[in-house]
């Protein structure tokens, strides 16, 4: 999906079909997100203030950069996933067995179409992470490219955790559902503290 050209991806995300999704959307702007913070590290390797950080620069720079390797497929994971639930629905339904292999499938392809996105979320919080101790590195002439960063990849976090929520609210087994829910719910909170952080130091930057 990510191979293609960018106005045929918004085209399949605009068109009436089941994916891609908000869930893929999600992935991309985490993608995005990531993408920004990368550049803006790069830019702030070499920099006379910041020549005395260069080594916490480049390990920010190498991890950053193996982060959004792995945030890029997970646009297309999350399209297999939910295409699994789309499959599973239109399972036959004619007897009783039919429709007992029928549920079962459903709720093991909801999980997986839960589990994706919870991934992508962890993904967004870690990047977050691992910007966190070189912000103060950033200079002003950059700091709307972080900022805009922080709110590409909050934004990831944000569609990536309503895909977890509305697959569990849909699985039969809620202590499971429940458990999964906590989980995100502590992740977006982290995501979302370090993009207001972000935001606050971008503010002063620009006052």
């Amino acid at each position: 999906m990510i191979q293609q050209p960018f106005d045929r991806i918004v085209a399949s995300l605009a068109a009436k079909t089941p994916t891609p999704g908000g869930g893929a959307a999600a992935a991309m702007a985490g993608c995005m997100g990531a993408a920004l913070f990368l550049m803006v590290v790069r830019y702030s390797r070499g920099k006379k203030a910041n020549l005395d950080r260069d080594a916490e620069l480049a390990a920010a720079e190498q991890q950053l950069d193996g982060q959004l390797q792995a945030l890029l497929p997970m646009a297309e994971r999350d399209c297999r996933s939910f295409d699994g639930v789309s499959v599973a629905f239109g399972m036959k339904k004619d007897t009783d067995a039919e429709k007992s292999a029928r549920n079962a499938a459903i709720q093991q392809a909801t999980v997986g179409a839960m589990v994706v996105p919870e991934e992508t979320l962890a993904m967004c919080r870690d990047v977050f992470t691992t910007i966190h101790p070189v912000v103060g590195c950033i200079g002003k002439t950059i700091a709307s490219d972080l900022a805009a960063g922080a709110q590409l990849l909050l934004a990831g976090a944000e569609g990536a955790y309503l895909n977890v929520r509305i697959n569990a609210g849909s699985l039969d087994d809620k202590a499971f559902a429940s458990k999964a829910m906590a989980r995100a719910d502590a992740v977006l909170a982290d995501a979302r503290k370090a993009q207001a952080a972000i935001a606050a130091t971008v503010d002063a930057l620009l006052r």
